[in-house]
């Protein structure tokens, strides 16, 4: 394993939902959580968001705090953090405002998706492609080509089968959780974490060690426990 700290950042509704059923419908901004967002941004070297994510919002988060971009300057650290998008098949359109961004792109994928994807040629020209697995997202292998870039500090932006992918893979250390004072609802719209979900043994447990409030915004800030305390076992009982 690697050195790299990884936090992952979130915001869901009170009722667990990261977006509403319509994807693309205008979101409600909460401004203590945006705050948040850009402090806990600003620390990264690289911001890690899954191809759905990008290809639903267009463009990636941006930092446009100018005494978070002096605090970085002071480590430093570049002007705006390496956005890395998680895509297995390079379905990523090419005209997204996201190409035309200040800031440096990769695209984690696949060799097959590399050799195969009709994008690659025109993707290539626009962010750096790398591939980090043969049909599936290899996380040591993508790890490993952080750290001999240089990256020590990820914040992974979501989203839910992102999250999964990195959950399934150990790789998260801490979470922040924004509970936006909100309901969404819907069966199909998107919660924090995706993906085929993980049976109770093997659910990942986590510690919580810090909670803010401001206003009707609440924040929770978890360690990933990498095993369980001392005295504590998983306990387990059959539905009715």
């Amino acid at each position: 394993m690697t050195n790299i700290q990884t936090t992952l950042v979130l915001g869901m509704t009170a009722d667990g939902k990261i977006t509403p059923v319509d994807q693309k419908a205008p979101r409600i901004s909460f401004p203590a959580d945006s705050l948040h967002l850009q402090y806990q941004a600003s620390l990264a070297d690289l911001f890690l968001i899954g191809a759905q994510t990008i290809r639903m919002e267009g463009v990636t988060f941006i930092l446009d705090n100018p005494e978070l971009s002096a605090a970085r300057k002071v480590r430093d650290q570049s002007a705006q953090p390496i956005t890395c998008v998680i895509s297995r098949s390079l379905n990523i359109p090419a005209n997204l405002p996201f190409f035309t961004q200040e800031v440096e792109r990769w695209i984690f994928t696949t060799r097959a998706s590399l050799e195969q994807s009709s994008n690659t040629a025109i993707l290539s020209k626009q962010a750096e492609l790398i591939d980090v697995g043969e049909t599936d997202i290899d996380w040591e292998k993508a790890y490993n080509f952080m750290a001999k870039r240089g990256i020590r500090k990820v914040v992974a932006l979501g989203g839910g089968s992102l999250t999964a992918s990195l959950m399934d893979a150990g790789r998260i250390d801490d979470w922040w959780l924004s509970i936006w004072p909100a309901i969404y609802g819907g069966k199909q719209a998107p919660t924090p974490v995706e993906g085929e979900g993980f049976l109770p043994k093997n659910a990942p447990l986590l510690e919580l060690i810090e909670t803010r409030q401001v206003g009707n915004e609440f924040f929770l800030h978890y360690r990933i426990l990498k095993e369980l305390p001392d005295g504590v076992k998983k306990k387990f009982y059959s539905p009715s």
